[in-house]
């Protein structure tokens, strides 16, 4: 095959069995790749009886995507695809590095990891050659022993290896693996998942090169598109900032949760302190990319004076530092940036402790929690000792630290008295809030993301440019879709972003600088790349319905557990308490407005209003109909109308 590898890897670790089967070029232009793969494996693999994402009837899928390692922009993002431990639904991550190449280098576009091994162990993938082997002296080792154990243990200082560390094994339910030391996917436990499999690390070496059909179109099609990245609005920034100029874009925009949500701005000495500007002047030292990306939007990290100095290495971005300097309520970036880097080292996700150590904080203060609950320590906003303290506890599952270790969403459940108000999640997945209380496509578009609450599935950035009516109009045809203040018009510009944000992740490129704006490379760039590469002639019209295949998969597998318009819905406190800042402040999200939102976006998605379960007849149009039989079976149409 062109393109794709041609070959899935299956590995059982109960059976100790390892099986190569042939990739169907038919399923290949079905499913596309990386997050299509992973879902229909996902979808026809773990169904409704395996409760818990720690079951090892679970699976835990790897898979690339047509365009990984080839000289196609920013290709080197891999799909982590399981059920989540921590939500309890389908979960997705999504990792740059180099990991993704390798694996199909090495001649695979999935890896697909089933049940439990008596003992730990790592699977060694070297091309042809793959091994489970023995990790007992690897257990409770950090990340960076780890990686350095395998390479010299394999004498390959050039292996790409993926691996847990002890918050994994100790089956934190948001750890992950991280691969190349610092790139983390996370947000839904694959961590705790491969913690469960007794899985340290997987290894991969690979030799054998990608096959491109048409390589003289692919070149210009490639080149093309680098041009338009280059021309992107966020090039020079990212350059030079990386994803920490989001920090000036939430305070701007009056929706920075500080001091967890009770605050959305900060007093200009703060700000002066936490500050993208700040940050690249003072901490970052060089730059560092994925595989094929000229962005290069990751920086070495040192700090350079205090308690916390250090030369840091790679893998800091909004993503881990923001919960510190935000949500916890810290102005110290160096402190933001030694907890980020101890989370990187035990397998920890880098977003979540900081929301948890917020809402802690918050209940504490409130009379939710005391101090005999909180192993006698004193919570107070921003305490780096007791940050510290809790982050070793919730890695070894100790004490307060084991409530905490079952994420944010389980912890206020468990807790109760009140405390589930002051955490803001969605479907399991504390929400990062990104203008979620300030503007109405936001809003819809969390609320009915697939793995929970996540604006990077459909993140309606047209939104974000206060566009003018007739540019909503001529483009969306509702003069309203760029007023966040309306619920107005926000259904087609809802779905074409989680259609088009898909498309990239089936590809195995890189959604940030690609599609955060319009003028960046688009469905046809895509479509080009994909066709040139496999040699099949794929429109984009045929590449968006595969993102809305798999979408609407993803949707059904939802509601094979009993996913339901309830659901999709926000944190009780968003339609409560509005904004206090910014260009939106004062801004609250109606239920009423935010209902009848919803019921344009099932409409148009061809998913019944009532419940929000996809219709058959949509399925049907999908070329999906073994999904709407089992959904039909299981007797979920019943109530559909």
């Amino acid at each position: 095959m062109y393109g794709w590898a041609g070959t899935l890897l299956e590995i059982d670790l109960t059976e100790n069995k390892v099986t190569k089967k042939s990739l169907d070029p038919e399923f290949a232009r079905k499913w596309i790749g990386g997050e299509g793969f992973g879902a229909k494996i996902l979808w026809d693999e773990v169904g409704p009886e395996v409760k818990d994402g720690l079951d090892p009837g679970n699976v835990l899928i790897f898979a690339t995507g047509p365009l990984n390692g080839t000289m196609a922009s920013a290709s080197g993002r891999l799909e982590i695809v399981t059920k989540s431990p921590l939500t309890g639904i389908f979960g997705d991550s999504n990792t740059g590095g180099h990991l993704a190449p390798e694996i199909k280098q090495a001649g695979y576009d999935a890896v697909i990891v089933k049940g439990k091994a008596e003992k730990p162990v790592y699977i060694w993938i070297d091309d042809e050659n793959v091994q489970i082997r023995n990790a007992s002296h690897l257990w409770g080792k950090s990340i960076p022993e780890t990686d350095e154990a395998i390479k010299t243990e394999l004498r390959d200082r050039e292996v790409q290896v993926s691996c847990i560390g002890p918050a994994g094994e100790n089956l934190v339910r948001f750890a992950v693996i991280i691969n190349n030391l610092v790139r983390a996917p996370g947000w839904v436990g694959g961590g705790a998942v491969a913690g469960s499999k007794n899985l340290k690390a997987v290894a991969v070496r690979g030799t054998k090169g990608i096959r491109i059909a048409r390589p003289e179109e692919f070149l210009e099609a490639c080149l093309e598109s680098r041009r338009k990245v280059r021309k992107h609005p966020l090039f020079n920034t990212l350059r030079r900032i990386g994803t920490m100029y989001l920090v000036r874009q939430f305070l701007a925009g009056g929706y920075f949760p500080l001091q967890n949500f009770t605050k959305a701005t900060c007093p200009p000495e703060y700000f002066q302190n936490i500050n993208g500007e700040y940050w690249a002047e003072n901490y970052t030292d060089d730059l560092q990319g994925c595989h094929g990306c000229e962005v290069h939007c990751g920086h070495g990290v040192s700090v350079k004076s205090g308690p916390y100095k250090a030369n840091y290495g790679h893998g800091f971005e909004f993503g881990s530092l923001a919960p510190w300097i935000s949500w916890y309520g810290s102005a110290n970036l160096s402190f933001a940036i030694a907890a980020a880097k101890y989370c990187n080292e035990n397998g920890i996700d880098g977003t979540e402790p900081g929301m948890l150590l917020a809402w802690a904080t918050d209940c504490y203060k409130r009379g939710l929690l005391s101090r005999d609950e909180t192993d006698g320590l004193e919570l107070n906003w921003g305490s780096e000792a007791v940050a510290f303290e809790i982050l070793r506890k919730i890695r070894d599952r100790e004490g307060f630290g084991d409530l905490l270790a079952d994420g944010l969403a389980m912890a206020a459940k468990k807790l109760g008295r009140g405390s589930e108000y002051y955490a803001q999640t969605i479907k399991g997945r504390p929400s990062l809030e990104a203008g979620v209380r300030g503007t109405y496509g936001t809003a819809i578009a969390s609320a009915t993301s697939t793995r929970g609450a996540d604006h990077l599935k459909g993140w309606p950035h047209f939104e974000y440019g206060a566009f003018p009516e007739e540019r909503s109009l001529k483009r969306w045809g509702h003069p309203k879709t760029g007023d966040g203040r309306s619920p107005e018009g926000k259904a087609p510009m809802t779905v074409y972003n989680q259609h088009i944000h898909t498309m990239i992740d089936l590809l195995g490129t890189c959604k940030f600088h690609t599609r955060l704006s319009l003028e960046g490379p688009n469905e046809d760039d895509f479509a080009r790349l994909l066709t040139y590469t496999t040699g099949m002639e794929i429109s984009s019209a045929e590449l968006m319905t595969a993102a809305e295949r798999v979408y609407n998969l993803e949707r059904a597998y939802g509601s094979r557990l009993g996913i339901t318009r309830k659901d999709d819905t926000l944190p009780p406190m968003y339609f409560k308490e509005p904004l206090d800042g910014g260009p939106f402040s004062g801004q609250l999200i109606q239920e009423s407005g935010f209902n009848l939102m919803l019921d344009d976006y099932y409409r148009l998605r061809g998913w019944d209003v009532k419940t929000g379960i996809p219709l058959p007849e949509k399925l049907k149009e999908l070329g999906m109909e073994d999904v709407a039989a089992e959904l039909k079976k299981r007797g979920l149409y019943k109530k559909a109308k």
